[in-house]
């Protein structure tokens, strides 16, 4: 039987009717449902390569210095290429392809842990269509992808170390000095652990001299093993200086007296060696020197007429001062 009169026989049936109609809408339906699906595999990946990009972006905040550009990923090197690891990782079972070459990473300013750097990846995949109808629209049946994501390196802020807990304190005991010398007292500062500080030295007509005076803790005192302790100790009683009388001698060259004249002086005061003197030579010329002893002093008279010069000694000691002097100093030009 001929098709054309297998056609007429299923014309006028309704059954064979509806076989013709569906036989000619079946392909169209299927392309347009393998069309659906590729869409939604479209979307799929889209998302996959996202998902890649972030996960592995994540993995390179935690260890950026982790990468190996373009080296697959095996057991031997996954510390050293944890970025590429956890890219594949995440793109395995997918409907996308990403090989290690796909994964770039960048640092800016650099990969170091410093506060404010960060890393960026950028992820590409390969992705093929089902049917050849949706390569009209995408230029052809296999799709390229690509997804970056950048975070913030991690960077631990810096833990300072508890500095260690002080020793315990221990307590310990000034000690008395009452009628002591300087030496034994120094020698039960010693034996408390203390330390001895400042000593200052004072005029006391009530305590000898060399006995303590007072301290700083005063004797008694509960201070902890360590601590510094000055002290005072006595001159005994401060000596007389009012007997200072002032005196000297003074010798000149040439006996002509003329320019220069050198004048040597030799000091003849009566004073006290205990109290504090100080010596003040006036030599009228406008020059003041200080000390007991003195070298030789020159006047010169670059003029016409004779100079005459006033030489005198100041002496101070303790709170008194005398001054002898007044002796005429001739030079001759």
């Amino acid at each position: 039987m001929s098709i054309r009169a297998l056609l007429r026989r299923f014309r006028g049936q309704p059954r064979g009717q509806s076989f013709v109609e569906f036989a000619l809408i079946l392909p169209i339906f299927l392309v347009i449902l393998s069309a659906a699906v590729d869409l939604g595999r479209i979307a799929y990946a889209r998302v996959t390569i996202a998902n890649v990009a972030r996960e592995a972006s994540f993995q390179a905040a935690q260890t950026p210095t982790a990468y190996q550009a373009g080296q697959p990923c095996t057991s031997g090197n996954e510390d050293a290429n944890k970025v590429i690891c956890r890219a594949i990782l995440e793109s395995t079972g997918s409907v996308i392809t990403v090989t290690p070459a796909d994964i770039a990473l960048t640092c800016t300013p650099d990969c170091g842990d410093t506060m404010g750097n960060t890393v960026t990846v950028t992820a590409t995949g390969r992705f093929n269509l089902l049917t050849p109808v949706m390569s009209v629209f995408f230029g052809g049946s296999t799709i390229t992808f690509g997804s970056t994501s950048t975070n913030q390196i991690a960077s631990l802020p810096s833990v300072e170390e508890e500095p260690p807990a002080p020793p315990p304190v221990v307590l310990t005991t000034v000690p008395a000095l009452s009628g002591l010398t300087e030496s034994e007292w120094l020698d039960l500062v010693a034996a408390a652990n203390l330390v001895a500080g400042a000593k200052t030295e004072v005029f006391d007509s009530t305590v000898p001299n060399g006995k303590m005076v007072s301290s700083t803790p005063g004797p008694g005192t509960s201070v902890a093993e360590g601590t510094v302790v000055n002290y005072i100790v006595s001159k005994g009683t401060a000596p007389v200086c009012s007997t200072v009388s002032a005196g000297f001698t003074y010798t000149k060259t040439p006996a002509s007296n003329r320019s220069p004249v050198t004048v040597t002086v030799t000091d003849t005061t009566t004073y006290n060696p205990a109290c504090v003197t100080v010596w003040a030579w006036d030599w009228g010329d406008g020059v003041v020197t200080f000390g007991q002893v003195q070298p030789p002093h020159v006047y010169f008279n670059f003029g016409s007429t004779n100079m005459t010069y006033i030489l005198s000694l100041t002496v101070t000691s303790g709170t008194f001062t005398t001054t002898v002097g007044g002796y005429a100093i001739l030079v001759k030009p």
